[in-house]
């Protein structure tokens, strides 16, 4: 109902217009004015609303423009044959405007539905291969340790039982993200706020990711005056997971990786920089994307940013990559506003 409202509010504006032009010269092309609500109507809220502007609009201008003004009758010829083609051509024109609203209606559907459809393909080919990968290393793991007749020991053992872990850390962290970037596509992505400490945050998140960081050293660069920052506390844990993970990934073994907080007037920004090869400036916005990994040759699912990306936003923040000073590797910058507690 406020559809047809809305469209008789845009002919009473465009009534007033006409108004204002004929009591001041008679200009036939006026009559041209009443096709913008015509048009609005149509490409905004449909063709029942456009129809119902272009009777108003024939009707207002007979009713307050047309001699004997005050009443629907017409007495001259011309003027009657010039509101039958002003309805004519403002149904006509409410027809096409509608058409093409909805042709753009079933185009974006379609463009949607072949995005899905690229996801859902991406989705199977992150299964078949990132999810079989530590499923795999598992299962070899798990099944040499159960022969009976092998002989290991305790060093071979203790090996064996960490890839165990390792990998299944690493397959929990990747159906992690895929719950999550369904989450993010769906947008049920809940949001709730309350102060936290970004340090022990910071410091939790390193020391739970040691197994995979073992062979850099994540050197942390942290205020001693930092206020508890309005955040969710999963979320923000599984931004720094991604970003550690993804550095950690793109460097050789043996670089260190800086981690450093620093506080804004109105946000902390939290900084993961590495001495990898870098991001080419041609990807910096793509490797955002999901399933999307640049120009690199390192496997993964693609979906660790995207995921990353989307909790900063869903917090007010912003997510970017530069390059490292001095060393040319990637740095990994992200935001946080300071205000919002318990939004």
């Amino acid at each position: 109902m406020s559809r047809y409202l809305e469209a008789s509010l845009a002919v009473g504006v465009t009534l007033f217009a006409v108004g204002q032009i004929e009591s001041r010269a008679a200009l036939p092309t006026a009559l041209l004015l009443y096709l913008l609500p015509v048009v609005l109507a149509a490409t905004q809220w449909g063709r029942g609303p456009a129809v119902l502007a272009s009777v108003l609009s024939v009707l207002g201008h007979d009713l307050f423009f047309v001699q004997p003004v005050g009443t629907l009758s017409v007495a001259r010829a011309d003027e009657a044959v010039g509101l039958v083609l002003l309805l004519f051509v403002a149904i006509v024109t409410a027809q096409l405007a509608s058409a093409a609203r909805r042709a753009g209606e079933k185009e974006q559907e379609a463009a949607i539905a072949r995005r899905s459809d690229e996801m859902k393909t991406a989705l199977l080919r992150a299964v078949s291969h990132d999810l079989r990968t530590p499923l795999a290393s598992i299962k070899a793991s798990a099944s040499g340790l159960r022969q009976p007749d092998a002989a290991y020991t305790a060093e071979d053992r203790a090996e064996l039982l960490a890839a165990i872990e390792e990998e299944s850390d690493r397959l929990d962290r990747l159906v992690g993200n895929l719950l999550e970037a369904s989450r993010l596509e769906a947008g049920a992505v809940t949001l709730h706020k309350d102060p936290q400490d970004l340090r022990e945050l910071v410091r939790a998140v390193v020391a739970r990711l040691q197994p995979m960081l073992a062979e850099r050293s994540v050197r942390l660069s942290i205020p001693d005056e930092l206020p508890l920052i309005p955040c969710n506390y999963a979320q923000i844990d599984h931004v720094l997971t991604n970003l550690l993970e993804n550095a950690a990934r793109h460097t050789p073994p043996g670089t260190a990786i800086d981690l450093s907080l620093e506080l804004r007037s109105d946000h902390v920004r939290v900084q993961v920089a590495d001495a990898g090869a870098g991001v080419p400036p041609a990807d910096r916005e793509r490797i955002f994307l999901p399933f999307e990994r640049g120009s690199t040759r390192v496997g993964g699912s693609g979906l660790g940013l995207a995921i990353a990306r989307g909790l900063v936003q869903a917090h007010g923040g912003r997510v970017w990559v530069d390059d490292t000073p001095g060393s040319g590797g990637a740095r990994f910058t992200f935001t946080l506003p300071l205000d919002g507690v318990g939004e």
